[in-house]
């Protein structure tokens, strides 16, 4: 199984397009603070040698980046006589944004900088039985925190919601979610815009599949399906690391419904839905039945999972059948040329070389080569770095294109 977390080496959420800056003076502004974002130059004299500009307009945008506190500069160690050379560097601080995200049974909040660093997190459980007030105050609460845990000097960008379960984006809804049925239709920027606005909703497995995107490029080229089978099962679809994010909700193949699960009641209000054989809500009572102790955090669970032996439990094996099925019917709608799977089971080697197993013998139709199929550890940094790097990535160029 192949496995990739991110690392801790500072790498910017930004995406910076000089392009659409309308004045050429802008456009240098972008193209520098690129340069320096990215640690391709460090100093005046390397940005003139490598854009071809001249000192003087160097000079002038350096200054503008400087008096927006975009970029730091500092004194370097002296090499002879001399003063000793200017360094610049990127300002990780200078802007921040709220992600507020699901995590099994609870809502969780992280403040992230430019740098996809976490300045602060807040977590709330959430009862199984919440309504819309109960789930809206706990946002507000979240949002309020998290702007309260800005440092100073911190442009706040505004709060990103990465959310499971069905969406209308256009209306900003929050339709259903299966871990709290009693919530229906609850309106995410009339709740959050007042308090930490501007609000940008997304799902969360585009987020997180924008975000490995971004971080490896080559190993999500092409048409790439992204399955997450944890709390809940869905997916994710991208073209050369751009999501396929329609209006509406997408990728919900928890809740196909199977002949199997006929029986079994979700909390979408159908019976024998996909998760309610297969999700982690639905096997993890049959599981602390044999392991008491296990977490229900994805992250936390995926280290525990990875030495038990979770194929001698019959609903296990079960759910390793029908998820591997339900992939590969939904290879025959998308096509990919390779997926890649995340979420506690994937951690489990026997239960990764049976799922895999099975999702072969599934085959494909004739003239299609089998996608490649890879495992990806568990981390939702993932999600709050791939929701977070639009509202970044938006405040970013309204300060580069703010008149001197």
């Amino acid at each position: 199984m192949n496995a990739t977390v991110p690392n801790n080496a500072p790498q910017s959420l930004l995406s910076i397009d000089e392009s659409r800056f309308a004045l050429a003076h802008e456009r240098d502004c972008a193209r520098i603070y690129r340069l320096i974002l990215g640690g391709q130059a460090h100093s005046r004299p390397e940005i003139g040698r490598i854009l071809g500009l001249r000192s003087t307009s160097v000079s002038r945008v350096v200054g503008d980046l400087l008096a927006r506190r975009l970029v730091l500069e500092t004194v370097g160690e002296a090499s002879g006589r001399g003063r000793p050379p200017a360094i610049l560097l990127a300002h990780g601080r200078r802007i921040g944004a709220s992600v507020i995200y699901v995590s099994s049974q609870s809502l969780s909040g992280a403040l992230v900088d430019l740098n996809g660093h976490i300045v602060a997190e807040r977590r709330t459980a959430i009862e199984s039985e919440a309504d819309n007030d109960t789930i809206a105050a706990a946002m507000a609460d979240l949002a309020r925190d998290l702007l309260d845990a800005m440092p100073p000097g911190m442009g706040h960008a505004g709060t990103a919601v990465s959310l499971s379960g069905l969406i209308d984006l256009k209306r900003g809804q929050w339709l259903m979610a299966s871990r709290w049925p009693r919530m229906r239709g609850l309106d995410i920027g009339a709740v959050l815009a007042p308090v930490a606005g501007p609000v940008e909703i997304c799902r969360n497995l585009d987020a997180e599949l924008r975000a490995r995107a971004a971080r490896e490029p080559d190993q999500f080229s092409g048409g790439t399906l992204l399955l997450h089978w944890g709390w809940g099962v869905g997916l994710a679809y991208a073209v050369d690391g751009e999501p396929f994010a329609p209006a509406g909700s997408f990728g919900e193949i928890g809740h196909w419904r199977l002949a199997a699960l006929s029986n079994r009641s979700c909390g979408c209000g159908n019976t024998g839905c996909l998760e309610t054989g297969a999700a982690l809500w639905s096997l993890l009572p049959a599981l602390r039945r044999h392991w008491p102790d296990l977490d229900q955090d994805e992250t936390r669970l995926a280290r525990q999972l990875a030495g038990l032996d979770l194929l001698a439990l019959p609903q296990v094996e079960m759910a390793t059948e029908l998820v591997a099925r339900a992939l590969a019917n939904a290879c025959r709608l998308l096509f990919p040329a390779r997926i890649a799977v995340s979420g506690p089971f994937s951690a489990n080697p026997q239960l990764w070389a049976r799922f895999n197993s099975l999702f072969r013998a599934e085959g494909t139709m004739d003239g299609f080569a089998m996608p490649d199929l890879a495992g990806l550890r568990a981390s939702q940094l993932y999600e709050i770095h791939g929701a977070a790097a639009p509202l970044l990535s938006r405040a970013a160029e309204a300060l580069l294109a703010e008149q001197s």
